[in-house]
């Protein structure tokens, strides 16, 4: 019984001041606007009369229980662990020697709502105040925000506010904040309001001494605003942005040097989300001169008020420590007509000019081997939903509403049965939103998670710039100790353009044979961009990888490249497309049910084997199906290093086509997005049967085995990562990866050194 009492023995317990107590007939309420729990004894509420009056931070609950006998300090115990595991009061620690605040009297008197505010949280409340009264605030802004914001940051206690000569007009009653001031100095309590001069466009060098600066609007706060951005927040200073965006107010994010995701990833973010024309508002404001046309748009007097209150409140939060600051690493977006509010995360943007990925070095990271990836879906006694939950809440920080790399799941509507279906809004800015979707036998969760790692594949093909491109003298010095690959080396080149010049664009690629650089054009590992505007590489997802690591975006990466080819090489002939016989596919339960779920939707399907065992040990299968529904042939193909989940996974994204196509078609809605084609305006008619496979349903082989194979046959696997800082925070890496063909041509050093 006294195991409690023993373990916070020689704490000092400080009961937060929002926990109040309530008698009930079986004992003492605990609670507070969060929650409560309940201690259970007839003599409970006498108890706590007695014993949280001292529950102050200045005593030992050892002090508290000299000379109560066992079962008293046992209760106390088990109070006061309650208290702290509920977070309704916290230990205070034995402090060093005497609190030096160094605030005035007469400052602590009138501000002692403040102190009692940050003493609520934390400890040492004199002292965290008087840093916040000391710290120097610049607001730089001539709105009434900036205004505001003065005003609160005056009647809170700063002492030092500086604000622009612009800001003091009658339109904003500035008068009224000078009065306030005036009467505080009156009372003891000095505040400094002073004037910051500028000879022409705010910038950093005349903020000097000011510790943190505040940005809001007016006719040049949007483009005052970049050029602070742009120019890099000095050491020892912080900046806090507020601006208006469209129809909402965004505030945030605190902008430290070396801190990751600043206001011009916020605006990318927010732009992708589907206001263009705010975007387009904001960017042209920022780099057109500012002429006699209309004037920015600025917010009311009561949006003003709440978001100048919270700007004050904010730079308090920040030097107090009371509380986290709320802007720390995401924004705070309001309504500008509802009021709503909502704070999100905010991840550094790809395509930012001041939150810069990591350079690419002059070698590639050492690839690592790819490995098995662990399935979205398995079979179930081996199936982990706890595993996959946890893996889908990990990334959740990838998906918001106004910030997010993606904006959220968009499958709920959509019914679950045969297969379970997960899809993602993909915001892609000017060209709207993509829905990409993925299929899975078991779980939404597991379809989620395949889903988002489509369009992890489609966000960095699509937004993510590529990292480490060698043009011109650089690309030069690179080819002198660095062998390359001409474009017609890869099973990607789409032997158009045979007189085109040279690329000029490469990139480094690190083989998997030999853990060796090689150059690569990048319009190999970017197909549909602009690297590849000659069109000498198919455009296709065929390489790409995603996935929990880089060993599973690399094994993932390298089964789509051999998915690529196989069906290349059987639309050319020079490859197989077997039949498999439903009969091959034995008793599996996962086939079966496919197969079954086939017949209830009424699809006919056909499951080709493409031949791919032969060549690299690996297995790939095509199903294709015509639907009697609309007389439309779709198609899927999947390539594993075991023929039945090859066989599973082709069998399931078909099907799944059909199942959603019919949802989707039947509310009008655009037709299943799967992600970037591999292999785009396929007829898979045009696949003729060579024959029928006799391959065991249980062959299987490895990674290991395919590079080998690979190896023998004179080829190579290539990776080239891709990863971006965003999609790494939620639990994603990608990576392309390149095949070549038999006999490769190399140019340049035959080695790299």
């Amino acid at each position: 019984m006294l195991e409690a009492y023993e373990a916070i023995a020689e704490t000092r317990p400080r009961i937060r001041r929002d926990v109040l107590f309530t008698e009930t007939p079986d004992g003492v309420l605990f609670h507070n606007a969060h929650g409560g729990f309940h201690l259970n004894s007839r003599s409970g509420y006498r108890f706590a009369t007695l014993i949280v009056p001292h529950l102050n931070g200045e005593n030992r609950v050892a002090d508290l229980c000299e000379g109560l006998g066992e079962p008293q300090r046992a209760m106390v115990g088990r109070l006061v662990r309650t208290l702290y595991e509920r977070e309704f009061a916290r230990d205070t620690p034995v402090p060093d020697g005497p609190s030096v605040s160094g605030t005035a009297p007469e400052v602590a008197e009138r501000f002692a709502p403040q102190i009692a505010y940050v003493d609520h949280y934390t400890d040492d409340a004199a002292r965290r105040f008087q840093e916040f009264r000391t710290t120097r605030v610049a607001v730089v802004g001539d709105d009434l925000i900036a205004r505001w914001c003065v005003l609160s940051l005056v009647r809170n206690g700063s002492a030092a506010v500086g604000h622009l000569p612009g800001l003091d007009t009658p339109e904003n009653r500035f008068a009224e904040v000078r009065a306030e001031a005036g009467a505080l100095a009156a009372e003891g309590c000095p505040v400094a309001l002073e004037t910051i001069a500028t000879d022409g466009p705010v910038r950093w060098s005349d903020l000097t001494g000011y510790d943190v600066v505040v940005v809001t609007g007016g006719r040049e706060g949007a483009r005052r605003l970049f050029r602070l951005v742009a120019a890099g927040v000095p050491e020892g200073t912080s900046l806090i942005p507020a601006a208006l965006f469209g129809d909402r107010a965004v505030v945030g994010p605190l902008m430290t040097p070396g801190t990751a995701g600043c206001w011009a990833c916020a605006v990318l973010r927010l732009g992708a989300h589907g206001d263009a024309a705010a975007a387009a508002d904001l960017w042209s404001g920022i780099c057109l001169p500012a002429g006699d046309g209309p004037p920015a748009r600025e917010a009311g007097r009561g949006l003003s008020a709440m978001i100048g209150n919270l700007l004050g409140y904010e730079v308090f939060r920040l030097t107090t420590g009371a509380l986290p600051a709320e802007t720390r690493g995401q924004v705070i977006v309001q309504d500008t007509e509802s009021f709503d509010v909502v704070a999100e995360p905010l991840l550094p943007h790809p395509r930012c000019p001041f939150c810069p990925a990591p350079e690419a070095t002059g070698t590639p990271a050492r690839p690592v081997a790819p490995e098995e990836p662990a399935p979205a879906g398995g079979t179930p006694p081996g199936l982990d939903t706890e595993a996959l939950l946890a893996e889908l809440n990990g990334r959740q920080i990838l998906l918001r509403p106004h910030t997010g790399v993606f904006e959220r799941f968009t499958d709920e509507p959509w019914t679950q049965t045969p297969l379970k279906v997960g899809a993602v809004s993909l915001p892609t800015g000017h060209a709207g939103r993509r829905n990409i979707t993925a299929f899975d036998i078991h779980t939404v969760a597991g379809a989620r998670l395949t889903a988002l790692n489509a369009a992890a594949g489609a966000y960095t093909e699509h937004v993510v710039p590529l990292r480490g491109v060698l043009t011109g003298e650089a690309l030069d010095d690179a080819r002198r100790d660095t062998r390359s690959l001409a474009p017609a080396a890869l099973t990607v080149a789409s032997g158009l353009a045979a007189d085109a010049p040279e690329p000029a664009a490469w990139v480094r690629a690190t083989s998997l044979a030999d853990r060796e650089p090689v150059l690569v054009p990048a319009g190999a590992v970017r197909t549909f961009g602009p690297y590849n505007r000659d069109r000498l590489h198919t455009p296709t997802t065929a390489g790409t990888g995603a996935g929990r690591t880089a060993a599973e975006a690399t094994a993932r990466g390298l089964l789509s490249a051999l998915c690529h080819d196989a069906l290349e090489r059987a639309v050319r002939g020079t490859g197989g497309a077997a039949l498999v016989a439903p009969e091959g596919l034995g008793d599996d339960p996962e086939l079966a049910f496919l197969l079954s779920s086939a017949r209830n939707l009424g699809v006919e399907c056909e499951l080709l084997d493409l031949g791919e065992p032969a060549r690299s040990s690996a297995h790939v299968l095509l199903a294709r199906a015509l639907l009697p529904r609309t007389g439309e042939r779709i198609w899927a193909v999947a390539g594993e290093t075991g023929r039945r989940r090859a066989a599973a996974g082709a069998l399931r994204d078909l099907l799944g086509q059909e199942q959603l196509g019919r949802e989707l078609a039947e509310r009008g809605e655009p037709p299943v997005d799967l992600g970037d084609p591999l292999l785009g305006d396929l007829e898979p008619a045009a696949l003729a049967v060579t024959g029928t496979s006799g391959a065991r349903l249980d062959e299987a082989t490895s990674y290991p085995a395919i590079l080998d194979r690979l190896r023998a046959a004179g080829r190579e696997a290539l990776v080239v990562p891709t990863d971006s800082a965003d999609l790494l925070a939620g639990g994603i890496s990608t990576v392309r990866v390149l095949l070549t063909r038999e006999g490769a041509r190399t140019t340049g050093a035959s080695r790299a050194h």
